[in-house]
């Protein structure tokens, strides 16, 4: 599995591709090695590797991917930047291009009320705004996590198919916010043993990077991180519902995020809602909803790979998508996955 490295800020100037270019052809004069010396220097001063890439996250659980985004999404992949499609199986597949890896959405510790509850040992009411529709399931329960691994294992037979040669595959894997970081840990864990064995079976490409990724519970993913729980890093942080307060500062569940990012070298994506309370002004007590400028800011900040925003949480089809910083590749110290 590949291990993501950040570090990149939006405010570095350096473009690694012009130094590559200068290092890579004979130099013509003693001030172009002075040059390219410099710009090396500055790429490592501003945490950018000559592997750093932007990241394009297009993504839409309720139906196709908005077509600008879709474009945009093109475009990184021809520019060589890591594009990611992360979408509902069940909906519309985009033409897939070389360069766009493919995500493939669970919802995870839920199930839909009716023949998918039926399938599960027990379920039980969400108790939030997706009760209508959604029942909880415990991932903690071997029997309920084997269900729930052998579709995700459907999922990745199916994206191994159609994705192009060399993208990356993995699953979205929704509601873990229910677990602690062992229990994180053991989903994810017991998610890619059963890839391996499927490997062996011929299921799945011997040759196909497989992965998953974060969603919410950032609190949770470090700690199992930090405990070295699990195994594998992340393919990348989902963290959704961000604000930024008055001041401009993050919430606290995307700072750990954020600082996840920074210390495990994944990239970070906030998905946000203008449907979301962001702040009230007293004494009016007005309401300052997330705006499309904020989640613009929330991409400038260190650390955060992009950010999408959708007009309303009950509609999950992002009209914008935001770039953020880079993110190259390097590990802990002592074999860790995460630095300190």
């Amino acid at each position: 599995m590949p291990s993501f490295a950040g570090g990149g800020r939006p405010h570095a100037t350096l473009r690694p591709a012009a130094a590559d270019r200068l290092v890579r052809r004979p130099f013509r004069s003693a001030a172009e090695i002075v040059l390219a010396v410099a710009l090396l220097l500055l790429g490592c001063a501003a945490g950018i590797t000559a592997d750093s890439k932007k990241q394009y996250w297009a993504t839409s659980l309720a139906g196709a991917v908005d077509e600008g985004i879709l474009q945009g999404l093109y475009a990184a992949a021809e520019r060589g930047e890591t594009g990611w499609l992360d979408i509902d199986p069940k909906n519309p597949i985009p033409p897939l291009r070389p360069g766009i890896n493919l995500i493939f959405y669970h919802v995870g510790g839920n199930c839909y009320i009716g023949d998918d509850c039926d399938r599960f040992p027990a379920s039980e009411p969400t108790g939030d705004r997706w009760s209508d529709s959604e029942r909880a399931i415990d991932l903690g329960r071997p029997a309920t996590r084997d269900i729930v691994v052998q579709d995700l294992l459907e999922m990745i037979e199916r994206a191994d198919e159609i994705a192009p040669e060399g993208a990356v595959i993995g699953v979205h894997l929704d509601n873990v916010h229910r677990l602690a970081a062992p229990g994180l840990a053991g989903m994810f864990n017991e998610f890619l043993a059963a890839v391996e064995a499927a490997r062996l079976q011929g299921r799945i490409s011997r040759s196909r990077r497989v992965g998953y990724v974060a969603k919410n519970n950032p609190e949770g993913f470090l700690r199992a991180l930090e405990l070295q729980l699990l195994e594998t890093l992340p393919l990348y942080q989902i963290n959704e519902n961000p604000s930024l307060n008055q001041a401009g500062a993050l919430d606290g569940s995307s700072r750990i995020a954020q600082e996840m990012g920074r210390r495990c070298g994944f990239p970070v994506f906030l998905k946000a809602f203008g449907s979301d309370l962001a702040y009230t002004v007293e004494p009016g007590d007005e309401r300052i909803l997330v705006s499309e400028q904020m989640a613009r800011e929330m991409a400038q900040l260190p650390d955060i790979s992009g950010v999408a925003w959708s007009a309303d949480e009950a509609r999950y089809h992002p009209s914008l998508f935001v770039q953020g910083a880079p993110v190259g590749s390097t590990r802990g110290t002592s074999g860790r996955l995460c630095g300190d």
